[in-house]
């Protein structure tokens, strides 16, 4: 019973087989230009049904065995009528035995759709037949010796049958690729062999625009992946370069460019090894590096150079001495405990004179806060005159810094910023106590993206912490998916760090560092139990408070409750600063990135200065800082997008050699009279 089951359904599952490969040779061989005319609106195009398959194979069987045959000259003849009245393919009857003479083309994967045509071209042309008597016609059309359209393809009717390019070159690319001059089907076909059931197909070829022209002859070129952008028009166009700037009586000005670099120590390339599994190794090896990274500071030759990630022997070995022979003069600052690399502030000697320096340690394990390593550098430069000319210029506060990595710590990060903000503040206070106007520039690794509370924090000048998840702080990493953060609350930080909300020292540096180191067990100074005065607690009089005149007759003022609450919980800085940098690439709006490796790719070095403004240089703002008159941005060196770097082969790379990109910048300062 079981034998019988399976050879009744082998017995359908062949007739079904059958069946389709009709339909299939009737849907092949229909030509498309004639189905819109012969099937009705909304009609099906329907295949040989089973019984028609079965009419017809019977047939030639039984033609086959001679019941229908036709003798004609001794030999046997089998009528072999076309699979559908509609295929255009006139019926004629075939010789069988010709037929069994007759070449056949077996297709070639390896051949070209031109090469199939010409070869199927050549064996009709050798048995006499035209390609006109076996390829269907459409009705509309009629059949033109001079040229025959073979889907879409035109060939000329000589008997070499080469492609008609003039003929090609007048349908425009989005027609071809739309189809509009050229039939739907998916590919020519052309029957050649032992009947029509033997098709040779070839896959339509979607011939290339630019291969119908003559090619253009191409020159060898050079990549320019970093371009100069100049954004002032008062800058001489002819300059090719950022170079330094020249004092003149008539222009009355001064132009420097500052760099600031994160290099890459190779420690901690070395302690990191799997985010630069992309790289080669040829491009880790330090004397590859070292290599690049002078030649890039030597071709740019910028003013003052901001390092960051400065390995302590690889400075004193190989970066100092080549710096000191292209003119330059040093600064470096190690950082604490067992790390060794740190930041390094270098300036040109006939630019500059230095007149003050600082070097700032993050590190203060008093506060119980301030537990990271991170090292800062602040200088004071002044700007050196040519001595034909009378003029002297405002001094220049460049401040140097590598904040703390960590993107789950943004309290360390705002209080390492703050006491370089402080430092920088002090610097601008003492300017003003000489009469002088101080110009500001913020460099180095900030470890935060530009929508950070962070980076809006030193741009606006104002930042509102209470309750502040930590994480966000930076915006280095999106932990929003946890249910208990760490938050940031009133004090941000210990009083006895000596840095009052407005980021400046509590008292001067002396006291504020004396404090720091007297400070004990006091966790909260005086100044900073004054504020709560006026706290929702402090404003609701006690029943049994005594009433004292002058003492406890005093009722605070409930409408600024909420102002002074607001103030508490808000750091300040009156710095005005802005960024050089839009961080968005021009023309395609992509972001721009500074560092890469494996796992991110993000924006997190910046140069911060204080822009040009209309305040006079003599009044005084609001937070007891000199106005200023403010830098020039004359140009920048652009920065690039996540994926051209990849294309590249991510970062480092040959031509980059560090995992951060160099970040320039040109400026322009106003000169005084001497």
């Amino acid at each position: 019973m079981l034998g019988t089951l399976l050879f009744y359904g082998l017995y359908r599952l062949t007739r079904r087989l059958r069946g389709l490969r009709a339909a299939l040779l009737d849907r092949w061989l229909r030509p498309s230009g004639r189905q819109g005319e012969q099937l009705g609106e909304g009609q099906k195009e329907e295949g040989p049904t089973m019984e028609d398959e079965n009419r017809r194979v019977g047939t030639t069987m039984g033609a086959a065995n001679g019941d229908e045959a036709e003798v004609t000259d001794g030999r046997p003849k089998v009528k072999c009528d076309a699979p559908n009245q509609d295929t255009g393919v006139p019926r004629e009857v075939f010789d069988i035995e010709a037929m069994a003479e007759e070449p056949v083309f077996e297709g070639d994967a390896s051949l070209s759709p031109l090469q199939c045509l010409q070869t199927l071209l050549n064996l009709k042309s050798a048995q006499g037949t035209q390609p006109q008597d076996v390829y269907p016609v459409s009705s509309t059309e009629e059949a033109s010796p001079e040229a025959e359209c073979w889907d879409d393809y035109t060939f000329s009717g000589a008997s070499d049958a080469e492609l008609d390019l003039a003929q090609l070159l007048k349908i425009s690319p989005e027609e071809h690729r739309r189809g509009v001059h050229s039939r739907p089907h998916a590919g020519w076909h052309f029957p050649v062999g032992r009947g029509l059931t033997e098709v040779v197909r070839c896959p339509l070829w979607d011939f290339p625009t630019m291969s119908y022209y003559t090619p253009m002859q191409q020159t060898p070129f050079e990549v320019v992946w970093r371009v100069w952008e100049e954004v002032s028009a008062t800058h001489a166009a002819g300059d090719p370069a950022p170079g330094r700037g020249s004092l003149t009586d008539r222009e009355a000005s001064f132009d420097f460019t500052v760099m600031s670099y994160n290099i890459l120590a190779q420690d901690l390339l070395e302690a990191n090894l799997q985010l630069y599994s992309h790289c080669p190794l040829e491009v880790l090896k330090w004397s590859h590096r070292c290599r690049l990274l002078l030649e890039e500071i030597v071709k740019w030759v910028p003013d003052i150079v901001c390092l960051q990630e400065v390995q302590e022997n690889h400075y004193t070995e190989q970066l100092l001495p080549v710096l000191s022979q292209c003119g330059y003069k040093c600064v470096y600052k190690r950082r604490t405990g067992t790390k060794t690399d740190g930041c390094a502030t270098c300036y040109r000697g006939d630019r500059f004179s230095e007149l003050s320096v600082s070097l700032l340690e993050f590190l203060r394990p008093e506060t119980g806060l301030l537990d990271r390593d991170n090292v800062g550098v602040v200088v004071l430069l002044q700007p050196v005159a040519g001595s034909a000319v009378a003029a002297q210029g405002p001094p220049i506060c460049v401040a140097n810094t590598h904040l703390l990595f960590n993107p789950r710590r943004g309290d360390v990060k705002l209080a390492q910023l703050a006491i370089a903000l402080a430092e920088v503040s002090d610097v601008v206070r003492s300017c003003r106590g000489r009469g002088q106007r101080c110009e500001v520039v913020l460099c180095g690794d900030f470890n935060s993206l530009p929508e950070s509370p962070l980076y809006s924090f030193i741009t606006t000048g104002r930042l509102f912490y209470q309750g502040l998840p930590v994480w966000m702080v930076s915006g280095q990493e999106n932990l929003s998916f946890r249910f208990n953060h760490h938050r940031l609350f009133a004090p941000l930080w210990p009083s006895s760090l000596g840095i009052t909300d407005n980021c400046h020292y509590a008292a001067g540096r002396a006291r504020s560092e004396s404090q720091s180191k007297e400070a004990g067990n006091v966790k909260y100074s005086h100044d900073f139990l004054l504020q709560l005065r006026f706290c929702p607690a402090a404003c609701v009089r006690p029943l049994d408070l005594e009433l004292i005149p002058g003492v406890t007759d005093n009722t605070p003022d409930i409408s600024r409750t909420y102002e002074l609450h607001v103030q508490r919980n808000t750091i300040h800085h009156g710095l005005n600063l802005c960024s050089v940098y839009q961080h968005t690439r021009p023309g395609s709006g992509l972001p721009e990135v500074t560092t890469l490796h494996s796992e991110v790719g993000a924006t997190v070095d910046y140069i911060f200065y204080s822009p040009k403004c209309d305040w006079p240089s003599d009044d005084l703002r609001g937070d007891g800082h000199l106005a200023s008159g403010g830098l020039k941005l004359l140009g920048y060196l652009s920065l690039l997008s996540e994926d051209d770097l990849w294309a590249m082969g991510g970062l480092p790379n040959p031509h980059f050699p560090s995992d951060h990109l160099s970040l320039l910048a040109k400026f322009q300062i106003d000169l005084s009279p001497a």
